[in-house]
């Protein structure tokens, strides 16, 4: 409990639009540009690297919600 405490006081507002701004960034920009240069190993680790920024980003906007 005390974590989830601590993490709350981290997790304001501004972070958690930063966390979602960077996921859209990597899943779309970034990796839409590296597919076409056709650096494919370089595509799949960004896109999974946004894809975990989004999940952390949802996870703590539920963890604010309900805590």
């Amino acid at each position: 409990m005390f974590l989830l405490n601590e993490l709350k006081s981290v997790l304001s507002n501004g972070v958690i639009f930063l966390f979602a701004i960077i996921s859209y960034f990597l899943i779309f920009r970034t990796s839409k540009q590296l597919k076409q240069s056709g650096k494919f190993k370089d595509y799949r680790i960004a896109k999974a690297t946004g894809i975990f920024y989004g999940l952390f980003t949802i996870a703590a906007l539920i963890l604010t919600i309900i805590y």
